[in-house]
């Protein structure tokens, strides 16, 4: 199911969820990351990995995450469908922090909250939509 111009359910979607609910994993989903990650894929200009098992790729869990899912925390916003995990194409993982980082301004208007510091995620870029009551910029050591 196509959600945005370049992204479909099943990249923020895990395989056993998708295959139990399909098109209907969507209510997993908050509409709010799947515009962030558009807009995200949009501003660097460069395609944009989230989950990729639906063409035979490596990543299963860079989305939503189900109950008994056992990676990442039990209270991640992975769980809750407000969280992603990005690879982006041409770009270290530290390159799109520091994008973010310097660039906040813009993707607060998106609904970026959150990302997660790069010594605990080195080769990809978590962002997410938590609400954090504050208008700066959440860096969270997991």
């Amino acid at each position: 199911m196509k959600l945005t111009a370049n992204f479909t359910l099943q990249e923020f979607i895990d395989p056993n969820t998708y295959a139990k609910y399909g098109d209907s994993s969507i209510w997993f989903i908050d509409p709010r990351i799947v515009n962030l990650a558009q807009f995200t894929r949009e501003r660097l200009g460069k395609p944009c990995t989230i989950n990729n098992w639906s063409n035979g790729g490596q990543y299963s869990y860079s989305g939503f995450r189900p109950p008994e899912c056992t990676i990442g925390a039990k209270l991640s916003q992975h769980r809750f469908g407000r969280g992603i995990d990005l690879k982006v194409s041409g770009m270290t993982a530290d390159e799109v922090r520091e994008d973010i980082i310097t660039n906040f301004d813009v993707y607060k208007k998106v609904g970026l909250t959150t990302i997660e510091d790069g010594a605990y995620a080195p080769t990809w870029c978590h962002i997410d939509i938590r609400d954090t009551k504050s208008d700066k910029l959440k860096i969270v050591k997991p």
